[in-house]
């Protein structure tokens, strides 16, 4: 909303990939992990065919797709492993014990936490960051900010 094509140009010209329904592939020995990214499925600018086609058959994928609730349209697909997300900011009001009194559009069904999501022909795991930011108002009750660490480890 911040005129994101010049932040993207800005970042692109600095040596930053922007994963705009892109993907990238990152190589140690024989182990391949591919990082996917969908761009701004609330927008309707994703292109999930257009990743899939990019993807080769070998290796782990990681799917960056900021919309948690698009994890059951990707693990449908079969060809993703985890899916890290955030925009719910975990539902930033909650009631005691965490309970969200009001999620975000794409972000009501996996709103915080890791979740095994069982809609293809394996199980896909989802990450959602509750992250540190808030939207209008700008409070969290009962909801902490998060910077999660996630540590991948090859199967070889």
């Amino acid at each position: 909303w911040t005129d994101p094509d010049h932040i993207a140009d800005m970042l692109e010209k600095n040596g930053v990939n922007v994963m705009r329904n892109a993907v990238y592939t990152a190589r140690r020995g024989k182990t391949a992990m591919h990082i996917t990214g969908e761009y701004a499925v609330y927008e309707k600018a994703h292109d999930l065919p257009a990743v899939l086609a990019q993807l080769p058959e070998d290796g782990a994928t990681v799917l960056l797709a900021h919309e948690p609730d698009f994890a059951d349209e990707a693990a449908a697909t079969g060809r993703f492993d985890l899916q890290l997300s955030g925009h719910s900011h975990g539902g930033q009001v909650c009631l005691p014990g965490g309970k969200p009194i009001w999620l975000p559009t794409l972000g009501s069904k996996y709103p915080a936490g890791l979740y095994a999501v069982e809609t293809g022909p394996a199980p896909m795991w989802l990450f959602t960051s509750r992250g540190t930011g808030s939207l209008t108002p700008n409070i969290r009750l009962n909801c902490r900010p998060e910077v999660a660490l996630i540590t991948l480890r090859s199967g070889d």
